[in-house]
């Protein structure tokens, strides 16, 4: 009898742990996709698509670390096969959501620089420390810039 009550509450708790682990794959999915539609959004400079996903991120995100939260309370010792292989789908998606991170804050950072060194040679800014006659510290004064657009 005692048997099989614990069998019965293992059962329902490998159950618990499946279904968590099936969530979880489900919200890394949704991850990435947002990860997918940030990158886009900032290659075409649409910021309201991308305030727009990286609000969804972010829900999506809370809804992932409370799912696991849930698996950690849930941890057990040994997993079954099913369990561990639906864990190495998790995992595999949360390097590739990694990737995705790094390689939206490389393109960032060389579009960043690149435009910096662009501003740097149109407009150049006098780096060194200029002195008057006297020896006295003259300020720098910001060069004015002209452009000419025509609307």
């Amino acid at each position: 009898m005692v048997f099989m009550l614990f069998y019965r509450i293992t059962e329902v708790f490998m159950a618990d742990i499946i279904e968590i682990l099936k969530k979880e794959d489900s919200v890394m999915d949704e991850i990435l996709s947002c990860q997918g539609n940030i990158r886009e959004a900032v290659k075409q400079r649409d910021w309201l698509e991308l305030e727009k996903n990286i609000t969804k991120m972010q829900s999506y995100t809370v809804d992932f670390i409370c799912l696991d939260d849930q698996r950690d309370s849930l941890k057990k010792a040994d997993f079954s096969n099913e369990e561990h292989e639906l864990m190495k789908i998790i995992q595999s998606k949360l390097i590739k959501s990694k990737i995705e991170n790094t390689s939206l804050s490389d393109y960032v950072n060389i579009s960043h620089g690149f435009v910096q060194n662009v501003i740097e040679n149109v407009v150049p800014h006098r780096r060194k420390v200029l002195y008057s006659k006297n020896g006295a510290i003259v300020k720098k004064q910001p060069q004015s810039v002209v452009l000419n657009k025509v609307f």
